[in-house]
């Protein structure tokens, strides 16, 4: 089909295309293609209504459709209030879920208010005067006004409620991917506004955490990145693991002296930190790869703490990289093994897309080596790179978060635990990642191939205790 765009041009009448025109939903491609054989049997019928200035108000499809059908086109000036007109002929013509209601009247209380705030600027920050007599006043007169008239003028005209506009708003704000799919009618306004509530939320909890405390600095310390020059930051003057949050609670203890991925996840609970404004100061290079050469004398700094808790003595090495990644230089590999050596009693814990690097480096005694998979071509390569080390004290585990797709194994012997969870919301520096929850059949087939081969299975939290938990089957009774 072709684009409006390329068809204006084909008729200097047209000078642009009017705010009100654009906010209204597109017709579906089945609903044009109907338009189009009507106009090649019929003609046009309705003209093609422009502003005064020559902007295209209504007939958006039309015109489409008189070009596709190679019929003469007939334009149409209105001098009436153009938003008024739009609402008029296609909000009330069209069968228009509330959602692409809600999403109209958003854009048209919008416009109003970028059209008051420019004529605010033209009188000199005050808004233009109204005379007594006047008894009704207009949307631009009232649309900063402190309370909701604008809003109720607009719901109004557009036929929608007002709190629909607010949840709109929301939408638009958080997630506007949803809101678009809210305007062309794939998606309704309910289940987008949970959505963008959820993602709030998300981005207020990043905001309100405060920053790891950085006491007690007294020289500074560098950052190499993988590419490009390092940077001085300031050294705390002694350099430990960091304890980890509830959300955490299969090792107490965090330790990055490698941060960074170039593998490009878009659920990445990594990037969403190493961007977040809170933690600016210790990722200068955002998610780039780089050596923090200075938090290598953590293990040695930090005293496992005497517990019968056997998480307390354990580490996730590089929770906010990917140590073993194919970017990454042996030479920063070996300086993280050698700290790990230099304090022995700690359990150090590894995570990789790439275990093939896991039997290229000389193994410790006490440590997890882990493999990610996400999908079942990844199954293969993994399970070939674990089988091909070994060694005394070794443990081999296999993180299946997110789980997106049915997963089947192969053998696990050499396997010493199974990590089952969901793909949790996120905000990556392009926009909010939505929480997708693992399905259960596909969850419950893993959990039994761990059980007929004696595999330990740990199911993580969010795949029932917090979002966004498991797609539980819902099926009706019957039998084929």
């Amino acid at each position: 089909m072709t684009n409006l765009t390329d068809i204006m041009i084909h008729y200097p009448e047209i000078t642009g295309i009017h705010p009100a025109c654009d906010a209204v939903p597109r017709m579906s491609d089945s609903e044009l293609d109907e338009l189009i054989e009507d106009i090649r049997a019929h003609g046009l019928t309705d003209a093609i209504m422009l502003t005064d200035e020559g902007l295209l108000l209504d007939g958006r499809h039309r015109l489409i459709a008189c070009y596709e059908a190679c019929e003469d086109v007939r334009f149409q000036s209105t001098g009436v209030e153009p938003w008024a007109y739009t609402c008029s002929k296609n909000l009330k013509r069209r069968h228009l879920t509330v959602g692409q209601k809600a999403v109209f009247a958003l854009e048209m209380l919008e416009y109003q208010k970028k059209q008051a705030k420019e004529r605010q600027k033209e009188h000199g920050h005050t808004a233009p005067g109204k005379p007594k007599e006047s008894l009704q006043p207009t949307l631009a007169e009232v649309i900063n006004d402190p309370a909701p008239q604008a809003r109720d003028i607009v719901a109004k005209q557009a036929g929608v409620g007002k709190m629909a506009i607010d949840k709109a708003n929301k939408i638009a704000e958080y997630t506007p991917d949803l809101a678009e799919q809210v305007k062309d009618g794939s998606m309704d306004l309910e289940p987008a506004y949970r959505e963008a509530r959820k993602v709030e939320k998300r981005q207020k909890e990043l905001v309100g955490k405060k920053p790891f405390p950085s006491v007690h600095l007294n020289k500074t310390a560098l950052i190499v990145p993988l590419e490009g020059e390092a940077k001085e930051i300031p050294e705390p003057k002694t350099v430990r693991f960091n304890r980890t949050t509830d959300a955490v609670d299969w090792a107490k203890w965090t330790w990055n002296p490698v941060t960074g991925c170039l593998h490009g996840c878009s659920f990445c609970y990594a990037r969403e930190i190493a961007y977040s404004q809170r933690m600016e100061a210790y990722y200068p290079f955002k998610f780039e790869p780089a050596l923090h050469g200075y938090r290598l004398d953590a293990p040695k700094n930090t005293k496992v703490p005497v517990s019968d808790d056997e998480t307390e003595g354990r580490v996730f090495v590089c929770s906010m990289a990917d140590l073993f990644g194919a970017w990454v230089p042996e030479d920063w590999i070996k300086q993280v093994f050698d700290a790990c050596q230099e304090a022995p009693e700690w359990e150090y814990l590894f995570l990789t897309k790439w275990p093939n690097r896991y039997s290229q480096v000389p193994l410790l005694e006490k440590a997890c080596y882990g493999a990610s998979i996400i999908q079942q071509k990844d199954v293969d390569c993994v399970t070939k790179a674990m089988q091909e080390f070994d060694g005394p004290g070794i443990k081999k585990w296999i993180s299946l978060e997110p789980m997106l797709e049915p997963i089947v194994f192969g053998d696990l012997s050499w396997c010493d635990l199974m990590v089952i969870g969901s793909q949790t919301a996120t905000i990556q520096p392009d926009g909010p990642q939505p929480a997708i929850a693992a399905d259960f059949d596909s969850v419950v087939d893993v959990v039994n191939q761990c059980i007929a081969q004696g595999v330990p299975r740990y199911l993580k939290a969010n795949l029932g205790l917090e979002e966004p938990g498991m797609k539980l089957p819902k099926m009706s009774p019957g039998r084929k």
